[in-house]
């Protein structure tokens, strides 16, 4: 979503292309994601390679089939040079910045070979966790959960309770976001975001949570109600150095400062009993691997953008699991790129962001991004369709095979100030017809194959 500087409002834009920034924003375009990625050189020899994934390290577990012998690899549109030793993922090896030729994206064309994990990747999760965790992959491939974004910049709008409206029922999943958390300004809302999520799962609902990271420098500083996100307003970029993120730079602790943050809210969460589809970095690769937001930003110190969000990744997995101790989160990784994929041990859930310009309400599968979100890994991973417009058929998910674990339509960012009511605009993802029909919705959300709050199992 686009919005404005201060009190995240979103400005009108048009929708045209299929992957954009949250609701609308800049993105690329089609029913594909960024170009695929190429190796350079031609194929030498054919072997299909799978690399374990290590907790220890950046390794990961990738789909390959036919993998070239070659010297260099494309990577949103840069040549990098394949790696010697490495053959995991990125690496620094001998000064430069490599990438294994098993984690190139043009070896990666294969759907799973390895069965999806009986577990969640936090060996310690909760045993609520554990149960959400076994549900969504016994409803993975037979039902879809319906969700719908929460309005995180205006408290007073429930948008569970517009759903219901026009539904006669609730979502089985709502979103929402800790955009404005660390916020001072008493014009600030949506830093109650935590407490509508627990409400929300004391009525038996399920809840994931984004974070529109805003600049991490300006946490705690008298400057904090201008802090923005996205690349263009802000010069903020993950320290890197020499193939790790450097720990000694005041970025870093920057970077600490704002997750130290977030888990306070988390644990809030843990404590009352919520388990968490936890989606940070959001939409991380952009458009073609130019990120819109700054954990994407295209960089110029000779570090792949890719590989520094997977850096980031990591070390958020790190600080939230084990040095704050937070076991109640399914991590939902939703870089949409397979160069930015941060490894099978560190994700629970894949997920794509969809704003399908060329959809026209008929309401489409989106098959194409499916099959490619389960390219991402040697690791059968659950997939979710994380934001959208258009909401998918459930005929078609059904008939094309597209069985996204849920869908999260986006929220209803214009309004009338004075009653709060929302109709037909192209920033009202929910509200009106200019999206979703009110038959369509209504099909959506009584339909057998969706599962909606009071369809859900006591956890």
């Amino acid at each position: 979503m686009i919005y404005s500087k201060f009190l995240a409002i979103p400005l009108a834009i048009g929708i045209s292309l299929t992957f954009t920034a949250c609701g609308g924003g800049g993105g690329g375009g089609g029913d594909n994601n960024s170009t695929p990625a190429a190796v350079s050189s031609k194929v030498t020899s054919s072997s299909s390679s799978i690399v374990s994934s290590s907790s220890s390290s950046t390794a990961m577990s990738v789909s390959s089939s036919s993998a070239a012998v070659a010297q260099n690899c494309q990577v949103d549109g840069k040549s990098w040079p394949v790696c010697n030793q490495n053959q995991s993922g990125w690496a620094f090896e001998n000064g430069s910045y490599c990438i294994a030729t098993s984690f190139c994206p043009a070896n990666r064309t294969n759907l799973p070979t390895i069965a999806g994990r009986d577990t969640p990747v936090d060996a310690s999760a909760t045993t609520k966790t554990r149960a959400v965790y076994t549900y969504l992959r016994s409803i993975q491939g037979k039902y879809t959960l319906t969700g719908q974004q929460d309005l995180t910049w205006k408290d007073a709008i429930d948008m569970a309770d517009r759903v219901y409206k026009d539904t006669g029922k609730y979502p089985a999943l709502m979103g929402y976001d800790f955009m404005n958390y660390g916020m001072t300004a008493s014009w600030a809302e949506g830093v109650k975001q935590t407490d509508e999520a627990i409400a929300y799962a004391n009525k038996g609902g399920l809840v994931t949570f984004s974070w529109h990271w805003r600049d991490p420098s300006k946490l705690n500083t008298s400057d904090v109600n201008n802090a923005q996100f996205y690349t263009k307003d802000t010069a903020f970029q993950i320290p890197v150095k020499d193939g790790a993120l450097d720990s000694t730079s005041v970025a870093y602790t920057h970077i600490n400062n704002g997750i130290d943050l977030i888990a306070a809210e988390l644990k809030k969460l843990n404590d009352a009993g919520v388990t968490v589809l936890w989606r940070p970095l959001h939409e991380a690769s952009g458009n073609n691997g130019d990120g819109w937001f700054w954990w994407g930003r295209t960089r110029t110190d000779g570090v792949p953008q890719s590989f520094a969000q997977i850096l980031l990744w990591r070390h958020v997995y790190d600080r939230l699991v084990n040095y704050h101790g937070l076991h109640n989160l399914l991590w939902v990784w939703n870089g949409q790129n397979a160069a930015w994929f941060p490894g099978d041990d560190v994700v629970d859930v894949m997920s794509h962001d969809i704003y399908d310009g060329n959809d026209n309400k008929t309401y489409k599968s989106q098959l194409s991004t499916y099959t490619q979100a389960r390219k991402y890994s040697a690791e059968a991973k659950l997939i979710a369709l994380s934001e959208n417009s258009y909401i998918p058929d459930p005929d078609k998910i059904a008939t094309d095979g597209a069985w996204w674990l849920w869908f999260m339509t986006w929220n209803d960012g214009n309004f009338n100030e004075v009653t709060l009511e929302s109709t037909t605009h192209k920033d009202n993802f929910w509200s009106g017809e200019y999206y979703n029909t009110s038959a369509h919705k209504t099909k959506v959300y009584n339909h057998a194959n969706m599962i909606t709050l009071d369809e859900l199992p006591k956890f």
